[in-house]
């Protein structure tokens, strides 16, 4: 679950699919290095059916020195009309690399977790992972 998450950190909503796949690029190093560096991202999706799916709400913090802060929370609703929820947080560096031709972040969490995720740029400036996540520049990261 936290490999799918990782991939989801650094999403962005596309309208349609067809217009995703036509009009998306891999965005410079540079690029994403700037759209990512020293910005609070809220990162929203669904994994699921829409009635008893599980929610997804990312509070993501990149700072300058390469440090990164999330604080999750997923909201569930169960058969019986109740609610599900829980929390939690992650730490660890991110870098914004070229991996096999495609450029995109690297993560290593504390734990030891190693990812790379693509990250292509929509005709519009959006960044883009997947359909179905939507992100939202929250300001300026709260770093140490």
């Amino acid at each position: 679950m936290k490999r799918f998450l990782f991939a989801l950190l650094f999403s962005v909503v596309c309208i349609s699919a067809s217009e995703t796949v036509q009009a998306q690029s891999n965005p410079s190093v540079e690029e994403l290095q700037q759209f990512f560096n020293g910005q609070q991202l809220l990162v929203t999706y669904r994994e699921g059916e829409a009635v008893y799916g599980t929610y997804y709400f990312l509070e993501i913090h990149y700072c300058p020195n390469g440090y990164y802060g999330l604080y999750g929370n997923t909201v569930k609703q169960t058969v019986l009309g109740n609610e599900q929820r829980s929390n939690w947080q992650e730490y660890g560096n991110w870098k914004v690399i070229n991996q096999n031709g495609l450029n995109g972040i690297h993560y290593v969490s504390l734990q030891g977790t190693q990812q790379f995720f693509p990250i292509y740029k929509l005709e519009n400036g959006d960044m883009f992972i997947r359909e179905g996540v939507s992100i939202v520049k929250q300001g300026q990261a709260i770093c140490n």
